[in-house]
């Protein structure tokens, strides 16, 4: 659902000066996965494909979703829909630190596809909470948006970390973000205009992160840091261990978790060479490590599947692809790949039809445009079809 048609869907009630509109991007992970909860770095940026939201006062709390076709009404005795979670998480959150708020009916949709590693669920939640920030003059801070949206996604049951939320707050047009997962800290990195451009290539497999072993790899890196405090004191994530200490680690680790441990700190590496391939516009580095990368995470974090496995395979045989890799928590979702920007319409057919003729059914391939962060849209009451970004 681009934006138009959202504006062109909302019921009449959005009809009115009052009603406040925002958007929140998806976002890709050029590379660092299964990092951010392990206190390492990444390198993600946001997208062009987003959640809208538009919030108009009312006298009952309704949430809509235009995508689906349902809805939610806080305080109803049934389950609620799948995609309530989210909201709830925000709302229980907010309640709890005793943050006020008047009835509100809002609704949502977009072109951020769900279960597609591009983090929906994370900009719903921080979307969400920036317009009710808006609407209820909260007076929350970004930082302070970006820590609460971490803490309100855990009531989805997963456990991840802080990279999507503190990208999709945060972000910048045409840069990616270097974060550095300890302390939050960001550094911007300016991805100039090139030859190249950034595919991402979903596909359609959508496994819920909860229901597989996300939740397990999160406890077992856990458990691994445990281990390393116990010998050398305080530490607070396993990416801080040197190479002493990795290999005194790993001493008392199963083979399977020095599997992990290995893959979490070779692929904080990673981060620091893709920012200087990006740099230094070596795209030839730059794709290495991406397969580099997807390598890692199917032989080592045992993350990937077939499908990913299938896509990556077809980039790494294929002279227009500098390199690519499984993007996301894993167990389904999208693969990134950087590929030269002339030979993208060829690129798109080609992977498209080796897809289909393997499993059936065509992937969804878009390019990735970067993108700023969270963003408030003017209110146009519905009169003008793309509202001005303010």
């Amino acid at each position: 659902m681009e934006l138009k048609e959202f504006l062109d869907k909302l019921p009449q009630d959005f009809e009115n000066e009052k009603t406040i509109f925002y958007k929140a991007p998806g976002r890709i992970n050029i590379i660092g996965e299964h990092t951010d909860y392990n206190g390492g770095l990444c390198l993600p940026a946001a997208i062009d494909k987003s959640i809208y939201f538009a919030l108009t006062p009312s006298y009952e709390t309704e949430i809509i979703s235009l995508n689906e076709g349902n809805h939610y009404l806080l305080g109803q005795s049934k389950s609620p829909v799948d995609w309530a979670i989210y909201f709830k998480g925000v709302l229980d959150l907010l309640k709890e630190k005793a943050y006020q708020w008047p009835y509100f009916k809002l609704a949502f949709g977009g072109n951020l596809p769900s279960g597609a590693g591009l983090s929906s669920s994370s900009a719903i939640t921080c979307g969400f909470i920036s317009i009710l920030n808006d609407f209820a003059e909260l007076n929350l801070s970004k930082d302070k948006l970006t820590s609460l949206s971490v803490i309100a996604e855990k009531a989805s049951g997963l456990d991840g970390g802080m990279m999507d939320q503190i990208t999709i707050l945060n972000a910048k047009k045409n840069h990616v973000l270097l974060i550095n997962c300890d302390t939050w800290s960001i550094q911007y990195i300016q991805i100039p205009d090139s030859q190249t451009c950034w595919l991402v290539v979903d596909t359609k497999i959508k496994h819920k992160l909860v229901d597989t072993e996300y939740n397990a790899r999160s406890k077992a890196c856990e458990e691994i840091r445990i281990i390393a405090r116990n010998l050398f004191g305080e530490i607070k994530s396993i990416s801080q261990l040197n190479n002493f200490q990795q290999i005194e680690v790993c001493k008392h680790l199963s083979l399977q978790k020095q599997h992990f441990l290995n893959f979490v700190l070779s692929e904080n590496i990673r981060v620091k060479s893709m920012v200087a391939a990006l740099k230094n516009s070596d795209f030839t580095q730059a794709g290495k490590l991406l397969f580099e990368g997807h390598d890692g995470l199917r032989k080592w974090y045992l993350v990937s599947c077939d499908e990913l496995d299938f896509l990556i395979n077809y980039a790494s045989h294929n002279s227009m692809a500098y390199g690519a890799r499984m993007m996301g928590g894993g167990f389904g979702g999208s693969t990134l790949h950087l590929i030269e920007k002339s030979t993208k319409e060829k690129y798109i057919i080609g992977i498209k039809s080796a897809y289909k003729n393997r499993f059936g059914f065509e992937p969804n391939v878009f390019e990735a445009i970067l993108e700023t962060g969270v963003q408030k849209l003017n209110n146009n009451s519905k009169q003008v079809s793309l509202p001005i970004l303010f």
